[in-house]
């Protein structure tokens, strides 16, 4: 057996939108493994709960089975002699989260977890997960000893990294919204380059109503979805708004702004009607509505009534996930599309737009390639010789190439190794892992029953049934609410912040 070059171990475990898997048992470990000492070489199975590209996930109708990942584990095996087994999922009805904690608790869990980085840092209890910090300089074997962290995204390590300092998670993937379009309908519109502003945004807009076409499906409906794609464009411009005041409102010092951040800045006046800038979001998205299709407040036929209007061929465009490329490819439209990354505001927009660009403020890396490694007190069967194999492993599955394979199998996602590539439908949302990983919900969805009562006002607002005015006191009532209720329900002693 070829002698292992690395030294390493990784960590957590959570678990990502979709696709449960059924059944979970750790095969406990083995005398020869378990009783290996430092200085051997460890010989026997490492167990891997890998999620959405597990082999033997459980698939719901029309997704595609994962293969690369079994694939790159028998070559592995006939390398290294060294064995991957894919723990199977849970039952749908078992928390995932608690089902971790429950593992880590007694020693069970398995030696590659899936975790989304946040949960990391915060959701699990300190102890469980490897910081993998040190292991991050040292070379990967199977790219010509370059230093994994100069494989791994640079920007996302940096992000990611709990308010220590640790990295738990090592990150092979990246979750995007995106603008689809209908390269048909752009050109005969007339529409040569892909807008990068909302003022560029409108313009297309305009080229495509002109045109013929319905220049926008959105979804405005009392809907899950409806609610959710509300949250995404106003998270566009907030971030964009509030850019240069980021590091302000993270008042309680934690790496992104907390629910506690965000109701200290509506006490502050920060969030909420008072603030002209929180306020000059609300008249854009008006406007913006010109250009949606007459039915935007009928049904969404499961989620999918923005991409069923899409597909007819009629509309120029709309958003979605990354995960929707492969839905729309299996569709076999009668034309030609693509996609690119979200418009941000600019001047032209509004006088608060700031020069960031917030394309990536809706969407980020927790998608499914984010695995970790627990430590000997949450997986009881991890010696040393067995963390130098764990991450020699992580560091075979994230050379460009494996990585490009494992992520564009399912084509739901961009690869984020160095040097990998999205499927071409992707391409437009290959940088967006590149950009700071900063978003701004202004105060809006703290609770869903706050959420819900303010998508009604700006439902009403939209159709003109109530007013701005209106609906700003809507707002205000509901953040208000939920944000004493916030500080009641976890005795949040806020004085020092709201002290003038």
């Amino acid at each position: 057996m070829k002698t292992l070059r690395k030294f390493g171990l990784i960590s957590i475990i959570i678990l990502f939108v979709s696709s449960l898997l059924t059944g979970c048992i750790v095969p406990s470990s083995s005398p020869d493994e378990t009783n290996q000492t430092d200085g051997e070489e460890f010989s026997g199975t490492i167990t891997m709960y890998a999620g959405t590209y597990s082999p033997n996930r459980v698939l719901n109708a029309n997704q595609k089975p994962a293969t690369e990942l079994k694939k790159l584990a028998e070559e592995y095996e006939n390398e290294t002699g060294i064995k991957i087994e894919f723990i199977k999922g849970l039952p749908a009805d078992q928390d995932y989260m608690t089902w971790v904690r429950t593992k880590a608790s007694g020693g069970q869990l398995p030696d590659i977890i899936w975790s989304q980085w946040y949960d990391a840092n915060t959701a699990l209890a300190k102890g469980t997960l490897t910081d993998l910090s040190e292991y991050l300089e040292q070379p990967n074997p199977y790219v010509e000893n370059k230093p994994w962290n100069e494989l791994l995204n640079r920007q996302i390590i940096s992000d990611t990294k709990s308010a220590d300092g640790s990295t738990y998670v090592i990150n092979g993937d990246y979750v995007g919204t995106a603008t689809y379009f209908n390269k048909e309908a752009f050109e005969k519109a007339g529409i040569k380059e892909m807008p990068t502003t909302w003022s560029e945004f409108i313009e297309a807009c305009q080229k495509l109503k002109d045109a013929g076409y319905t220049p926008f499906a959105w979804n405005l409906a009392s809907t899950p979805t409806g609610t959710d794609r509300i949250t995404w464009l106003t998270r566009l411009f907030f971030t964009n708004f509030f850019a240069d005041e980021y590091d302000e409102l993270r008042y309680t010092e934690n790496e992104g702004i907390t629910n506690q951040d965000q109701v200290i800045a509506i006490k502050k006046g920060v969030f909420g009607p008072e603030n002209e800038k929180w306020m000059a979001i609300w008249p854009i998205l008006k406007d913006f509505s010109q250009y949606w299709q007459p039915d935007f407040t009928g049904g969404d036929s499961n989620g999918q009534g923005t991409m069923l209007a899409f597909l007819t061929g009629e509309v120029g465009m709309y958003f979605d996930g990354s995960w929707a490329s492969q839905q729309i490819k299996s569709a076999n439209p009668d034309f030609e599309w693509s996609s690119f990354k979200n418009p941000f505001p600019d001047h032209a927009t509004s006088e608060f737009a700031t020069e960031f660009d917030s394309s990536a403020a809706i969407g980020g890396p927790s998608a499914s390639f984010q695995y970790a490694v627990p430590t000997k007190k949450a997986n009881n069967s991890l010696t040393p010789a067995k963390e130098k194999a764990i991450i020699d492993w992580l560091m075979y599955i994230t050379t460009p190439e494996h990585n490009e394979a494992i992520v564009n199998e399912l084509g739901e996602n961009v690869p984020t190794v160095a040097g990998a590539k999205p499927i071409e439908e992707l391409s437009g949302l290959s940088d967006l892992a590149n950009q700071p990983l900063q978003s701004v919900f202004g105060g809006i969805n703290l609770e869903k029953k706050e959420l819900d009562a303010i998508y009604r006002a700006f439902q009403g607002y939209i159709l003109g049934d109530t007013t701005l005015e209106e609906f700003a006191k809507v707002a205000d009532t509901e953040m208000e609410k939920t944000a004493d209720s916030l500080i009641q329900q976890n005795n949040w002693d806020l004085s020092e912040y709201l002290e003038e």
